[in-house]
């Protein structure tokens, strides 16, 4: 076993390119002379921000004119280009998302947060206009919907859909 980082890394590297069948022509030092030349030695690796030697395209063999350093999420990214995600990898996404906010919809980036946005989803889904909303007939009129009854009669909403519902003091709901 050698002691020689570089050794080390390259021999790891070479072999992982073997298993995925991938031609590594790189000698040693050319390859430990390109990772010093990019000089992201110290910032190589597999996870987030770090660097990585990149094919291009992904395609053809790990040689000194068919590679470049990048950044391990866009080598991830380009390299899952046109695969087809199954049920099953779907679903492990989803649950590492599970319960974490989306950072376009938070706070001020929200439209749905706007005053103004608000008022007007409101105005167009309440009362009467809900989807959900049944028309009421009472001593004193036909209303819309119980909540437009409620607000005429100065009286709870419950106490309307009660009434209603149980047919008392002569409110009932139209169909």
């Amino acid at each position: 076993m050698t002691k020689d980082i570089f050794r080390k890394r390259y021999t790891q590297h070479k072999s992982n390119a073997k298993m995925r069948g991938v031609e590594f022509l790189f000698t040693f030092v050319e390859w430990k002379d390109w990772w010093i030349a990019t000089g992201k030695w110290e910032q190589r690796g597999k996870l987030r921000g770090q660097y990585v030697m990149r094919r291009h395209g992904d395609i053809g063999p790990y040689s000194i004119d068919n590679v470049f350093c990048g950044v391990t999420e866009e080598n991830v990214r380009d390299g899952n280009l046109g695969k087809e995600i199954t049920i099953e990898t779907r679903n492990k996404i989803s649950a590492s998302n599970k319960g974490q906010s989306h950072p376009w919809s938070l706070g001020d980036k929200n439209p749905m947060h706007r005053p103004e946005v608000k008022a007007k989803i409101s105005a167009l889904t309440s009362g009467s206009k809900h989807y959900k909303a049944r028309m009421v007939n009472t001593p004193s009129g036909i209303w819309g919907s119980a909540t437009e009854c409620a607000k005429a009669l100065n009286m709870p909403k419950p106490t309307v859909e009660w009434r209603c519902k149980n047919q008392k003091s002569g409110f009932a709901y139209l169909t």
